[in-house]
């Protein structure tokens, strides 16, 4: 596959986003179906999504220390400090009080997030939103995204909501004002990085996997079991994707390579022998620990673009498809075929 293919930015985004956090709220990042979307409209429209889905559970609110001159005292009253600043003469006192507000590190770097976006040259439907939400946060201080800030937000289950800002504010950290041309660049260091990709690639599918599942499957990264005098030689060796039904399994291995195949002795174009002796190791393995009788089969999935493709083998008596999946179709093609991918039988 070549480093520059021609996958749409919004795909790409919605790959890298899908591999880079386990989310409830998936669908912020199926932001729109057109193929032709701009980066920075792309992250305006997730960030109002996201936005959306705060405002409707509550902007997250914890304690913050503060300071203030006043002729009401509250909190503590700072005799030594009302002294310096003469504001008994006045009738004043100086005190410390803390304060539940909606002023939290995460809502500061959401607030960032959306002062960054609505300022794109892009005109898109999400920036009036994105406005509103800077003028909605008056009361939240206003700060300048960086790694150091970013490292330092809390992470609990009651900030689970903000993964989508999280993720926005990393690209807009390495972006700066993002445009078109950042977008390019972003993309191309991306797919540049086949070590990066071939991670990013695998994670996407597991988690697209994971949060496509059905009531009657399971998915998983089952661990394979090679014997009490072989494990300590094998090791342990997880599948990339292993989904379960009623009475089937279906084992994926993620592959990113430019090509699916590989030019053999004679110069004939063959599969990647490794790739088939590992899917069949696993399918052997998987069949030989389960109790139960159920079909199985195997898939072997590399990323494409201009089209896909795919091609059925027999291999040992296993079925296995060696499939290309294009990333450069629109999200809502891409979805539906991975959909049929994973689950279709």
């Amino acid at each position: 596959m070549s480093a520059h293919a021609p996958i749409p930015i919004a795909n790409l985004l919605r790959i890298a986003f899908y591999a880079g956090d386990v989310l409830d709220e998936l669908d912020d990042c199926e932001v729109t179906h057109d193929d032709g979307a701009s980066f920075d409209d792309v992250l305006q429209a997730m960030l109002a999504r996201a936005a959306q889905r705060i405002r409707l559970r509550g902007f997250e609110r914890g304690y913050t220390c503060g300071e203030e001159v006043t002729a009401r005292p509250r909190g503590r009253m700072l005799i030594a400090e009302s002294i310096a600043t003469c504001a008994i003469q006045t009738r004043r006192l100086v005190c410390r009080f803390d304060d539940f507000s909606v002023d939290t590190p995460h809502n500061r770097v959401l607030k960032a997030c959306a002062s960054t976006l609505m300022r794109s040259d892009a005109s898109s439907e999400h920036q009036e939103s994105l406005r509103a939400l800077v003028r909605e946060m008056r009361d939240v201080a206003d700060v300048k995204l960086s790694r150091t800030l970013l490292r330092a937000l809390p992470r609990s289950l009651a900030t689970r909501r903000y993964r989508v800002v999280r993720f926005i504010a990393r690209l807009l950290i390495d972006a700066g004002q993002p445009d078109e041309q950042i977008g390019d660049e972003w993309a191309r260091r991306l797919l540049q990085n086949e070590k990066a990709m071939r991670k990013v690639f695998e994670r996407f599918v597991y988690r697209f996997a994971k949060s496509s599942s059905q009531l009657t499957t399971s998915v998983g990264r089952w661990p394979l079991s090679w014997g009490e005098h072989s494990q300590d030689l094998v090791g342990n060796l997880n599948t990339d994707v292993t989904i379960r039904g009623k009475n089937w399994t279906r084992i994926i291995e993620c592959k990113y390579m430019r090509s699916a195949t590989a030019r053999g002795q004679y110069g004939n174009e063959m599969f990647h022998p490794t790739h088939l002796r590992q899917i069949y190791a696993y399918l052997a393995r998987t069949r030989d620990s389960l109790q139960a009788k159920r079909a199985i089969d195997g898939v072997i999935l590399f990323p494409a673009i201009d089209a896909s493709a795919s091609q059925s083998i027999d291999l040992g008596g296993f079925p296995v498809r060696v499939i290309q999946l294009s990333l450069d179709q629109p999200w809502s093609a891409l979805s539906k075929e991975l959909m049929s991918v994973l689950f279709d039988r």
